[in-house]
C-alpha cells in the first residue's frame, strides 16, 4: 500500500468519530440513546464530511499550507465571497490578521483571499482538529493549562517573518451580517495581548480583517434549529447542517481587509476604532444583499 493512501486509510476512524461526535454535540441532547440514534441517523452524511476531510487533508499535505485547500472547500460550502482590501496585506514580513469568529468558516475565507500561504492560526483544540493531522501542523493550538508556551510558538512564528491569524475574543461571536450591533459589542472584550504582539515582534504589522455572513439564513430558518432560544447553540447547529446538507451551503461571505498597522506602539483601540468600522461594512454589505436576494436580484 502506498504512504500516503496507507496514512488516509489510517486516519478514517479518526476523524469520522471526531466528525460524528461534533455533529452530534450540536443537538445539545443529554441523553444517550436519543445521542446514539443521532450516530446512526447522520452516518451517510458524516461518511461525506469524513471523505472531503480526508481530500482537504490530501490537499494540505501536498501544498504545505491552507490556501488551497481553503479555497476548494467554500466551493463546496458558499455561493459566492466577496473580498475587499487584499491589497493592503504586506507581502513579506510577519503578519498578525486579527479578526472576528463569526463561524466555522471564516477562518477558511481569510485564509483563501489573503495572499499569504504562510499563516498559521492561533487557536484551542476545537471540533474536530484532532482528528486532522495535517491540518494540525498548521495550528497554534492553546493548552489551557499553559498558555504562555502557546503564546511564545506565535511569537516564534511570527519572528520568521510568517503570518498568524488571532482570534482576540477566543470564541465564537455575533456574525456582522446578522447582527452587527452585537458583534460590535464584542470588542471591547478582545484581549490585550494585541500589544503584546506588536511591542515583542519586531516589525510587525497587524492587519484587521473582518468576515460576515458565513453562516447560511436558510439553515437559520430550519424548523429544528429555530427550537433552539440560545443564539450560539442555534448557529452552530445551523453551521454544522450547513456542513452535512448540500442544500444549505448557499452564503454569501463579506471579508474586508483593513490598513496594516505597524510598530511596536500600536495600541489595542487602534485596533478596535478600525475593526468597529470594517464590521459596519461588511454589514452593510450584507444587508444589500439580503435585499437583492428579496428581490429575486
Amino acid at each position: 500500500m502506498l504512504p500516503q493512501l496507507a496514512s488516509r486509510t489510517n486516519n478514517f476512524p479518526r476523524l469520522y468519530r471526531a466528525i460524528s461526535t461534533s455533529v452530534v454535540d450540536a443537538f445539545c441532547f443529554s441523553n444517550p440513546f436519543i445521542n446514539a440514534a443521532l450516530h446512526i441517523a447522520c452516518a451517510p452524511f458524516i461518511l461525506e464530511l469524513t471523505r472531503l476531510g480526508l481530500k482537504m487533508e490530501g490537499m494540505i499535505a501536498r501544498d504545505g499550507h491552507l490556501k488551497g485547500a481553503s479555497h476548494w472547500l467554500l466551493k463546496i460550502g458558499a455561493k459566492a465571497v466577496r473580498v475587499h482590501g487584499a491589497d493592503k496585506v504586506p507581502r513579506a514580513g510577519p503578519v498578525l490578521f486579527v479578526g472576528n469568529h463569526a463561524g466555522l468558516g471564516d477562518a477558511h475565507t481569510l485564509l483563501m483571499a489573503s495572499p499569504r500561504c504562510d499563516t498559521h492560526i492561533l487557536a484551542n483544540d476545537f471540533g474536530i482538529l484532532p482528528g486532522l493531522r495535517a491540518m494540525r501542523r498548521h495550528v497554534i493550538v492553546v493548552d489551557p493549562s499553559q498558555p504562555v508556551a502557546s503564546l511564545r510558538a506565535a511569537m516564534r512564528h511570527l519572528r520568521a517573518g510568517k503570518s498568524l491569524l488571532l482570534y482576540p475574543r477566543g470564541e465564537i461571536e455575533a456574525d456582522p451580517g446578522l447582527y452587527l450591533q452585537t458583534a460590535l459589542e464584542s470588542l471591547p472584550l478582545w484581549s490585550g495581548s494585541l500589544e503584546l504582539f506588536a511591542r515583542h515582534v519586531p516589525g510587525l504589522s497587524i492587519v484587521p480583517v473582518a468576515v460576515g455572513g458565513v453562516i447560511s439564513r436558510r439553515a437559520l430558518r430550519n424548523p429544528i434549529v429555530r427550537r433552539y432560544r440560545d443564539s450560539d447553540k442555534r448557529h452552530f447547529l445551523a453551521a454544522t447542517f450547513q456542513m452535512l446538507f448540500p442544500c444549505y451551503r448557499d452564503p454569501v461571505i463579506s471579508l474586508a481587509f483593513g490598513e496594516a498597522l505597524s510598530g511596536e506602539n500600536v495600541t489595542r483601540d487602534e485596533i478596535i476604532e478600525q475593526m468597529a468600522s470594517l464590521l459596519r461594512r461588511v454589514g452593510a454589505e450584507q444587508r444589500l444583499l439580503m435585499k437583492a436576494a428579496a428581490r429575486g436580484v
